[in-house]
């Protein structure tokens, strides 16, 4: 929503908007905000009138009323300054709306909306990944933490080779179905992580990301997601246009103390291939089924039972307004974990970031017929694989009983073997 609509809207229908943004947590004052943000239209277009009258007095050469005018200029420069320094931290702490067909609630109201053909198959005594990789000496965790701390670990020998065999297998996927292949910057500036979303005042979002401090703030990423959206910061594109980007990726993990601590499930550090999608508004629902049935495809490629779960609005991170996760089978849990989640963001990043497209212009209009009238796009995001969690799916699931584990037809020929022992 622009904020010109948002100011036009009566108070039945800011309540409205209050309570579905409320669904994702969101408490802010839209009231206090809607009021300031008239005060901050009305200064601009006083600024706006006073700039033009001072420039018509520069063309005169009209010196006196120049010199008054052009105090006046300087006057609500600082009004508006300071008008827009209060309102836009407000303006863009305001989260995406979840679509309509999101389900209430916090994560326990998940819905589950699909299934595998493949099922679980019973193994007994199943090992978890830390003891087939220790036995394997294909991770160590017990190093990586002595030399970076908690939460990090080394991939040695075969479960090398199987990330890149994965990443071979991926790009050379991804390339036929019209992605452009990526390597994207692994910092990104303090503007383009808070045009994604990922940035705010709040204590979550805080906890999550790495900040670096240098000659101006910038942060590593804690996925490609986030500058694949600055690939395109403040253009005007031809839409559809597809990413694909290998990227290590960063990620405190904070707020999940105690989680996870065993093995490579929730680290600080990983590798991951990201999908990243600019599409017409129109045609952005299609787009996430197009996305996650790729998912899909990658998990029965790799031979992995899966769910298929609805995100509940309380889950949603402020960017999405609409997710769905892939829950890859985990033996020795017993369960179903994440693995895999595609978003649909609307155009929610793409007014931050300014990324239009340009739209047939109705012949009323000259400018639009000559091709000048622009929207936004919206963007929509996707797990491919995230290594270190896929690489626990397929040595849990793939374990043999005399502790081998069998690898995937699909990557054998990437990888150049046909088992771990």
């Amino acid at each position: 929503m622009e904020l010109r609509e948002f100011i036009k809207l009566g108070d039945k229908e800011r309540k409205q908007l209050a309570k579905r943004l409320a669904l994702k947590g969101y408490t802010g004052d839209l009231d206090g905000i809607a009021e300031l943000a008239k005060q901050y239209t009305d200064a601009l277009t006083e600024l706006e009138q006073a700039r033009a009258e001072h420039n018509q007095a520069a063309k005169t050469q009209d010196v006196e009323a120049g010199r008054a005018l052009g105090l006046k200029v300087n006057d609500l420069e600082r009004q508006w300054k300071e008008l827009n320094n209060e309102l836009m931290p407000l303006w863009r702490a305001i989260p995406n709306l979840p679509e309509k067909d999101v389900p209430e609630g916090g994560e326990e109201h998940n819905k589950v909306i699909g299934q595998s053909r493949l099922q679980p198959h019973k193994i007994e005594h199943p090992r978890d990944h830390v003891e087939l990789g220790e036995a394997l000496n294909i991770i160590d965790i017990e190093r990586g933490a002595k030399v970076a701390g908690s939460r990090f670990y080394y991939l040695k020998n075969q479960a090398a080779e199987l990330e890149f065999a994965l990443v071979r297998w991926l790009f050379k996927l991804l390339k036929k179905k019209g992605f452009e292949l990526m390597v994207p910057p692994q910092m990104v500036s303090e503007e383009v992580m808070t045009d994604a979303g990922y940035v705010s005042k709040s204590a979550e979002h805080e906890a999550e990301v790495y900040k670096v401090d240098d000659e101006s703030v910038k942060y590593l990423i804690g996925t490609s997601e986030q500058s694949i959206l600055g690939y395109h910061l403040n253009e005007i594109i031809e839409v559809p246009k597809r990413y694909a980007a290998f990227s290590t990726c960063f990620r405190k993990e904070a707020g999940s103390y105690g989680q996870d601590v065993k093995g490579i499930i929730r680290t600080h550090q990983f590798d991951k291939i990201e999908m990243f999608s600019f599409v017409q508004p129109a045609d952005s629902k299609k787009e996430l089924k197009s996305l996650v049935a790729i998912q899909e495809f990658i998990l029965k490629k790799l031979e992995i039972p899966y769910q298929k779960v609805l995100i509940a609005a309380g889950d949603l991170g402020m960017p999405a307004a609409k997710k769905i996760d892939l829950e890859s089978w985990l033996p020795s849990q017993n369960r179903y974990r994440e693995t895999h989640s595609c978003s649909n963001c609307t155009d929610w990043q793409a007014r931050r970031a300014n990324i239009r497209y340009r739209v047939a212009g109705e012949p009323s209009s000259a400018k639009a017929s000559e091709g000048l009238r622009t929207e936004y796009v919206h963007t929509l995001n996707g797990t491919a694989v995230a290594i270190g969690r896929i690489l626990v799916a397929i040595l849990e699931n793939h374990q043999q009983k005399d502790g081998s584990v069998k690898i995937p037809k699909a990557l054998q020929s990437h990888c150049g073997f046909k088992e771990i022992r």
